[in-house]
This record gives structure tokens, C-alpha cells and sequence, in this order.
């Protein structure tokens, strides 16, 4: 790629990430809670999603009204991903609160956050019930880790409790990349990769095709959490395994705003 189109590109995602903050800060200081965070980053990421030149597409639809959302984790850029196809609160773990930038991108969403280890869980559950009940929504990545894409470990089923404590459903969602034009896999953040390297690698990266499906919603009525669990694994895993390019898949083309 042409190094004054990725260094443009850079130049931009810099300028971007400035908006970003800006607005991130408009929301703490809106004592009137007129804006709405999850809102705001849903446009916000959608002009992420064109700076990095990533061709969203979008399978399905996302159920109506209060959802427990669970995705497949690659990347950092399954965040923006999501959070173009719609206004959503994101789960992450407790020290993102802290990093520079991503924090405050983050407490503007209105992320909730999981403390690490024994304990943690009960905590979060108080509060995603009431959020789920009220009619909202949540996004999390229940296997913990991110992965290369080309297939989907096991669920962690604990935080499925608070599908079944709110009666709503779950929401399954697959998310597949495609190959840089080089054939590299580009998108994978994982083992030693570190955050500005990765950026550097999708700036250089002419075009990305990303794809997000959402599968049928399970009704979380009448089942346990470990049940729960493994039917939305399933459903993730069944669109993510098979390895197919994302051309021969039925995909349209999102409109991402």
C-alpha cells in the first residue's frame, strides 16, 4: 500500500480519536444525561470502520428490544464492529477502566466491567439484571480470550445467569474477517501483539472485509445457564467453523452510520 495513503490514514485515525475523546468527555460532563454514550460510539465507530477502510457486512437481524448479545472474540476490532451495527453496552474486564483513551472511549459507552476471579460475577450480575430488565442490552465475549477466527472456543457460562435471572434472549453473533489482498491474516489480535503495532498493520492494509451475523435468538425461558451456554456457542461456532470465503456466504452489505 502507498505510504502516504496509510500515513493519511493515520493522520486521520489520530484526528478521529480526538473527536472521540472530546465526546467521550461531553458525556461525563452532562449532568442533564441527555447524551447517550452507546449512541454516540455508534456513529463514532462507524467512521472508525471507514478510516480503517473495513467493508462491513451484516447477516440477520438482532432481536428486539433486551438481549444478552454473546460474540466470538478475534480483536479489538470486533468492538467497533458490533458497536456500528448498533448502540450497545459492552462488558470488559475491570482494568480497562484505567488505559488511556480505550477507558474513556469505554466509560462513554457505558461499559459495565468484570472484577477477575472468585467473586466477581455475583457483582456484575446486580447490575447487568436491572439493565437487562429496564429493556436494554449487553454485549460480551464469553470466551474469555481472543483467537485466530477459525473457530470458536468454549463459552464461559457464568454471566448467562443474568439472561435467565432478566427472562430475555440471548443473542448469538458470529464475527469473521477476511485476508488482507496479500492473503495475510490481518485481523487477529492475539499472543504477543501489542495495540499500536496491530493498528500500524491495518493502516498498511488496503481493505478489510469484516463480516457480523446475527444468528437466531435462543429464549433463555425454562433453561439453565450451562445449557444456555452451550446452544449459543453452538450457534456462533456453527457460522464461524466451516471456513468458507466470506464471498460465497449471503451477505448485504451494512449501512454503517
Amino acid at each position: 500500500m502507498n505510504t502516504a495513503i496509510a500515513w493519511l490514514r493515520g493522520l486521520r485515525l489520530v484526528i478521529h480519536l480526538a473527536v472521540g475523546l472530546a465526546l467521550a468527555a461531553a458525556v461525563r460532563l452532562d449532568f442533564t444525561r441527555r447524551l447517550h454514550g452507546p449512541r454516540l460510539m455508534h456513529w463514532w465507530t462507524g467512521i472508525l470502520l471507514e478510516i480503517l477502510n473495513i467493508r462491513l457486512f451484516v447477516s440477520g437481524q438482532p432481536a428486539t428490544g433486551a438481549r444478552f448479545t454473546v460474540a466470538n472474540h478475534v480483536s479489538w476490532l470486533d468492538i467497533p464492529l458490533i458497536g456500528a451495527c448498533e448502540a450497545t453496552h459492552f462488558l470488559s474486564k475491570s482494568e480497562v477502566r484505567d488505559w488511556p483513551v480505550a477507558g474513556m472511549l469505554a466509560e462513554a459507552s457505558g461499559t459495565f466491567y468484570i472484577r477477575r476471579g472468585k467473586g466477581g460475577a455475583r457483582p456484575l450480575l446486580n447490575q447487568l439484571v436491572p439493565h437487562l430488565q429496564s429493556g436494554g442490552n449487553i454485549t460480551v465475549f464469553p470466551e474469555g480470550t481472543t483467537t485466530d477466527g477459525r473457530d470458536v472456543l468454549p463459552f464461559h457460562p457464568r454471566l448467562f445467569g443474568a439472561a435467565i435471572e432478566a427472562c430475555c434472549p440471548v443473542q448469538p453473533v458470529a464475527i469473521r474477517y477476511g485476508r488482507a489482498p496479500d492473503g495475510a491474516a490481518v485481523a487477529p489480535f492475539i499472543g504477543d501483539d501489542d495495540l499500536i503495532s496491530h493498528i500500524l498493520r491495518i493502516l498498511r492494509t488496503p481493505e478489510l472485509v469484516a463480516e457480523v451475523t446475527y444468528c437466531r435468538p435462543i429464549q433463555s425461558q425454562g433453561m439453565d445457564r450451562d445449557s444456555l451456554c452451550a446452544a449459543a456457542q453452538a450457534a456462533v461456532r456453527d457460522r464461524v467453523s466451516p471456513g468458507l470465503p466470506l464471498a460465497e456466504l449471503p451477505l448485504e452489505e451494512a449501512a454503517v452510520a
